[in-house]
Protein backbone atom coordinates (compact mmCIF):
# COMPACT_ATOMS: atom_id res chain seq x y z
CA UNK A 1 0.00 0.00 0.00
CA UNK A 2 1.36 3.16 -0.82
CA UNK A 3 0.36 6.50 0.72
CA UNK A 4 -0.06 10.09 -0.14
CA UNK A 5 0.88 13.11 2.18
CA UNK A 6 -2.05 15.52 2.45
CA UNK A 7 -2.79 18.38 4.60
CA UNK A 8 -5.72 16.99 7.12
CA UNK A 9 -7.49 20.16 6.98
CA UNK A 10 -7.23 21.39 3.15
CA UNK A 11 -6.98 17.93 1.72
CA UNK A 12 -4.06 18.90 -0.81
CA UNK A 13 -1.19 17.29 -1.69
CA UNK A 14 1.54 17.82 1.18
CA UNK A 15 5.20 17.58 0.63
CA UNK A 16 7.11 15.54 3.14
CA UNK A 17 11.03 15.32 4.23
CA UNK A 18 10.09 12.10 5.79
CA UNK A 19 10.56 13.52 9.30
CA UNK A 20 8.90 13.84 11.91
CA UNK A 21 7.72 17.44 13.07
CA UNK A 22 10.90 19.38 14.27
CA UNK A 23 7.95 22.23 16.11
CA UNK A 24 8.59 22.76 19.79
CA UNK A 25 6.32 21.61 20.61
CA UNK A 26 6.78 18.00 19.00
CA UNK A 27 10.51 17.54 19.86
CA UNK A 28 9.35 15.73 22.80
CA UNK A 29 8.60 12.64 20.67
CA UNK A 30 12.22 12.42 19.45
CA UNK A 31 14.46 10.96 21.92
CA UNK A 32 17.89 12.67 21.06
CA UNK A 33 16.00 16.64 21.37
CA UNK A 34 14.33 15.22 25.12
CA UNK A 35 16.39 12.72 26.81
CA UNK A 36 17.37 15.13 29.39
CA UNK A 37 14.26 16.90 29.46
CA UNK A 38 11.81 14.57 31.06
CA UNK A 39 10.87 10.59 30.85
CA UNK A 40 11.18 9.78 27.51
CA UNK A 41 7.79 7.51 26.45
CA UNK A 42 8.00 4.48 25.11
CA UNK A 43 5.02 2.05 24.46
CA UNK A 44 4.64 -1.57 24.11
CA UNK A 45 4.73 -1.53 20.44
CA UNK A 46 8.06 0.79 20.37
CA UNK A 47 9.33 -2.05 22.27
CA UNK A 48 8.25 -4.64 20.06
CA UNK A 49 9.98 -2.66 17.48
CA UNK A 50 13.30 -2.55 19.07
CA UNK A 51 12.69 -6.23 19.20
CA UNK A 52 12.06 -6.63 15.60
CA UNK A 53 14.27 -4.18 14.23
CA UNK A 54 16.91 -1.93 16.42
CA UNK A 55 17.96 0.12 13.40
CA UNK A 56 14.46 1.01 12.57
CA UNK A 57 13.58 1.43 16.11
CA UNK A 58 16.51 3.55 16.34
CA UNK A 59 15.90 5.52 12.96
CA UNK A 60 11.99 5.98 14.53
CA UNK A 61 12.66 7.50 18.02
CA UNK A 62 15.86 8.67 18.04
CA UNK A 63 16.68 10.13 14.72
CA UNK A 64 13.04 11.18 14.18
CA UNK A 65 11.99 9.56 10.99
CA UNK A 66 8.66 9.22 10.52
CA UNK A 67 7.24 5.59 10.67
CA UNK A 68 5.55 4.50 7.37
CA UNK A 69 1.66 5.08 7.67
CA UNK A 70 -0.24 2.00 8.26
CA UNK A 71 -4.31 1.47 7.59
CA UNK A 72 -6.44 1.64 10.93
CA UNK A 73 -8.09 -1.67 11.60
CA UNK A 74 -11.34 0.09 12.13
CA UNK A 75 -12.89 -3.42 12.07
CA UNK A 76 -11.25 -4.85 14.63
CA UNK A 77 -11.25 -1.77 16.65
CA UNK A 78 -15.07 -1.91 16.41
CA UNK A 79 -15.07 -5.41 17.95
CA UNK A 80 -12.80 -4.29 20.61
CA UNK A 81 -15.08 -1.47 21.61
CA UNK A 82 -18.18 -3.62 21.89
CA UNK A 83 -16.09 -6.38 23.72
CA UNK A 84 -14.84 -3.51 26.34
CA UNK A 85 -18.55 -2.41 26.59
CA UNK A 86 -19.69 -5.71 27.41
CA UNK A 87 -16.93 -6.28 29.85
CA UNK A 88 -17.28 -3.34 31.48
CA UNK A 89 -21.31 -4.04 32.32
CA UNK A 90 -20.21 -7.08 34.11
CA UNK A 91 -17.30 -4.59 36.10
CA UNK A 92 -19.80 -2.44 37.43
CA UNK A 93 -21.98 -5.48 38.44
CA UNK A 94 -18.77 -7.33 39.51
CA UNK A 95 -20.12 -10.53 38.21
CA UNK A 96 -18.38 -13.18 35.94
CA UNK A 97 -18.87 -12.77 32.25
CA UNK A 98 -20.59 -15.77 30.45
CA UNK A 99 -16.70 -16.76 29.19
CA UNK A 100 -15.50 -17.05 32.70
CA UNK A 101 -18.23 -18.96 33.78
CA UNK A 102 -17.60 -21.78 30.65
CA UNK A 103 -14.23 -22.02 31.72
CA UNK A 104 -14.53 -22.18 35.45
CA UNK A 105 -12.65 -19.10 36.09
CA UNK A 106 -13.34 -17.99 39.54
CA UNK A 107 -12.52 -14.22 38.59
CA UNK A 108 -14.40 -11.11 37.68
CA UNK A 109 -13.21 -8.08 35.41
CA UNK A 110 -11.04 -5.88 38.08
CA UNK A 111 -12.88 -2.84 38.90
CA UNK A 112 -10.33 0.50 39.33
CA UNK A 113 -10.78 4.13 39.71
CA UNK A 114 -7.88 3.66 36.63
CA UNK A 115 -9.25 1.24 34.18
CA UNK A 116 -9.87 3.82 31.56
CA UNK A 117 -6.98 5.07 31.47
CA UNK A 118 -5.11 1.56 31.29
CA UNK A 119 -7.09 1.15 28.18
CA UNK A 120 -6.22 4.45 26.76
CA UNK A 121 -3.31 3.53 24.55
CA UNK A 122 -2.88 6.18 22.38
CA UNK A 123 -2.64 8.93 25.33
CA UNK A 124 -1.69 7.07 29.00
CA UNK A 125 -2.28 3.35 29.16
CA UNK A 126 -0.44 1.54 32.20
CA UNK A 127 2.10 3.38 32.59
CA UNK A 128 5.71 3.25 35.16
CA UNK A 129 8.71 5.97 35.15
CA UNK A 130 11.55 3.99 35.57
CA UNK A 131 13.90 5.66 37.58
CA UNK A 132 17.12 4.56 36.83
CA UNK A 133 16.59 4.95 33.06
CA UNK A 134 14.21 8.40 32.86
CA UNK A 135 12.22 6.44 30.81
CA UNK A 136 8.24 6.34 30.56
CA UNK A 137 6.95 2.95 29.73
CA UNK A 138 3.37 2.48 28.60
CA UNK A 139 0.89 0.11 27.48
CA UNK A 140 -2.72 0.23 26.50
CA UNK A 141 -4.76 -3.42 27.90
CA UNK A 142 -8.12 -4.54 26.53
CA UNK A 143 -8.78 -5.64 29.75
CA UNK A 144 -7.49 -6.87 33.48
CA UNK A 145 -9.28 -9.13 35.48
CA UNK A 146 -9.14 -10.54 39.34
CA UNK A 147 -8.75 -14.08 40.38
CA UNK A 148 -10.81 -14.19 43.20
CA UNK A 149 -9.66 -16.63 44.92
CA UNK A 150 -6.08 -15.14 45.06
CA UNK A 151 -6.55 -11.28 44.52
CA UNK A 152 -4.19 -11.44 41.91
CA UNK A 153 -4.66 -9.75 38.49
CA UNK A 154 -5.09 -11.37 35.30
CA UNK A 155 -4.15 -9.68 31.90
CA UNK A 156 -6.43 -10.14 29.31
CA UNK A 157 -6.18 -8.98 25.16
CA UNK A 158 -8.90 -9.54 22.99
CA UNK A 159 -8.14 -11.06 18.83
CA UNK A 160 -10.32 -10.63 16.49
CA UNK A 161 -10.28 -13.06 13.05
CA UNK A 162 -11.82 -14.59 11.10
CA UNK A 163 -10.41 -18.33 9.94
CA UNK A 164 -11.71 -21.47 8.77
CA UNK A 165 -13.23 -23.17 11.87
CA UNK A 166 -10.36 -25.95 11.63
CA UNK A 167 -7.09 -22.97 12.08
CA UNK A 168 -9.03 -21.27 14.98
CA UNK A 169 -8.05 -22.08 17.86
CA UNK A 170 -5.81 -24.84 17.32
CA UNK A 171 -2.23 -23.92 17.66
CA UNK A 172 -3.03 -20.43 18.25
CA UNK A 173 -0.12 -18.89 19.66
CA UNK A 174 2.28 -21.46 17.55
CA UNK A 175 1.50 -19.28 14.36
CA UNK A 176 4.79 -17.48 13.94
CA UNK A 177 3.03 -14.10 13.55
CA UNK A 178 0.94 -14.55 17.09
CA UNK A 179 4.94 -14.23 18.27
CA UNK A 180 4.07 -10.65 19.05
CA UNK A 181 0.88 -11.42 21.11
CA UNK A 182 2.85 -13.06 23.82
CA UNK A 183 4.96 -9.93 24.15
CA UNK A 184 1.99 -7.95 24.76
CA UNK A 185 1.16 -10.02 27.68
CA UNK A 186 4.11 -10.13 29.82
CA UNK A 187 4.95 -6.23 28.86
CA UNK A 188 1.21 -5.42 30.65
CA UNK A 189 2.45 -7.93 33.39
CA UNK A 190 5.60 -5.82 34.11
CA UNK A 191 3.94 -3.25 33.98
CA UNK A 192 1.23 -3.90 36.65
CA UNK A 193 3.93 -5.93 38.63
CA UNK A 194 6.12 -2.32 38.62
CA UNK A 195 2.73 -0.37 39.75
CA UNK A 196 2.58 -3.02 42.85
CA UNK A 197 -0.07 -5.13 42.05
CA UNK A 198 0.30 -8.83 41.77
CA UNK A 199 -0.40 -10.70 38.64
CA UNK A 200 -0.77 -13.84 37.90
CA UNK A 201 1.49 -16.19 35.78
CA UNK A 202 -1.32 -17.11 33.40
CA UNK A 203 -3.26 -14.91 31.32
CA UNK A 204 -5.83 -15.41 28.34
CA UNK A 205 -6.76 -14.09 24.58
CA UNK A 206 -10.46 -13.42 24.73
CA UNK A 207 -10.29 -14.86 20.75
CA UNK A 208 -13.62 -14.11 18.72
CA UNK A 209 -13.69 -15.45 15.41
CA UNK A 210 -16.28 -13.89 12.65
CA UNK A 211 -17.73 -17.38 10.78
CA UNK A 212 -17.72 -17.53 6.72
CA UNK A 213 -20.15 -20.45 6.90
CA UNK A 214 -23.30 -18.65 6.06
CA UNK A 215 -25.21 -18.15 2.48
CA UNK A 216 -25.65 -14.80 2.60
CA UNK A 217 -23.55 -11.50 4.58
CA UNK A 218 -27.17 -9.09 5.59
CA UNK A 219 -25.30 -6.87 7.35
CA UNK A 220 -24.46 -8.95 10.03
CA UNK A 221 -21.21 -10.92 11.23
CA UNK A 222 -21.48 -13.58 13.14
CA UNK A 223 -19.08 -14.32 16.18
CA UNK A 224 -17.88 -17.66 17.88
CA UNK A 225 -15.70 -16.58 21.42
CA UNK A 226 -12.97 -18.80 22.55
CA UNK A 227 -10.47 -18.33 25.47
CA UNK A 228 -6.64 -18.87 24.81
CA UNK A 229 -4.69 -19.09 28.17
CA UNK A 230 -0.95 -17.92 28.03
CA UNK A 231 1.70 -18.48 30.87
CA UNK A 232 3.18 -15.26 31.02
CA UNK A 233 6.89 -14.63 31.55
CA UNK A 234 7.83 -10.42 31.79
CA UNK A 235 11.16 -11.63 33.72
CA UNK A 236 13.05 -10.88 30.24
CA UNK A 237 11.44 -7.41 30.17
CA UNK A 238 13.93 -5.75 32.56
CA UNK A 239 17.37 -6.64 30.65
CA UNK A 240 15.57 -5.89 27.01
CA UNK A 241 14.31 -2.43 28.41
CA UNK A 242 18.27 -1.11 29.65
CA UNK A 243 19.41 -2.70 26.21
CA UNK A 244 16.76 -0.68 24.51
CA UNK A 245 18.31 2.58 26.69
CA UNK A 246 21.83 1.55 25.95
CA UNK A 247 20.79 1.58 22.03
CA UNK A 248 19.35 4.70 22.27
CA UNK A 249 21.98 6.51 24.49
CA UNK A 250 24.63 5.69 21.60
CA UNK A 251 25.60 7.24 18.33
CA UNK A 252 25.89 4.82 16.22
CA UNK A 253 22.71 3.75 14.00
CA UNK A 254 22.34 -0.36 13.81
CA UNK A 255 23.28 -2.18 10.94
CA UNK A 256 20.84 -3.17 8.61
CA UNK A 257 18.43 -5.95 9.28
CA UNK A 258 18.58 -8.36 6.48
CA UNK A 259 15.52 -10.18 8.23
CA UNK A 260 13.87 -6.92 8.12
CA UNK A 261 11.54 -5.56 4.99
CA UNK A 262 11.41 -2.15 5.74
CA UNK A 263 15.58 -1.97 5.92
CA UNK A 264 15.92 -3.98 2.75
CA UNK A 265 13.17 -2.29 1.03
CA UNK A 266 15.11 1.00 1.53
CA UNK A 267 18.43 -0.13 0.76
CA UNK A 268 16.98 -1.75 -2.49
CA UNK A 269 15.44 1.16 -3.82
CA UNK A 270 18.42 3.49 -2.74
CA UNK A 271 20.36 1.74 -5.43
CA UNK A 272 17.53 3.46 -8.16
CA UNK A 273 18.51 6.89 -6.93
Amino acid sequence: MIFINRDKETKKLKETDGLKSREKSQLWRIYKFNKKIKPFRLSRSKFSDFLTCKRCFYLDQVEGLKYLDSIPFTLNNAVDDLCKKEFDYHRAEQTPHPIMEKHKLNAVPFKHKDIEKWQNSRNQGVEYIHPELNLKLAGGIDDVWQNLDTKELIVVDYKAQSKSEEKKIDGYLDDVYHEGYKLQLDFYKYLFEKNGFKVQKKGYFVVYNATKERDEFKNKLEFTCDLIPYETNSDHIENKIVEMKKLMDGKKIPEINKYCQNCNYINAGSKYL
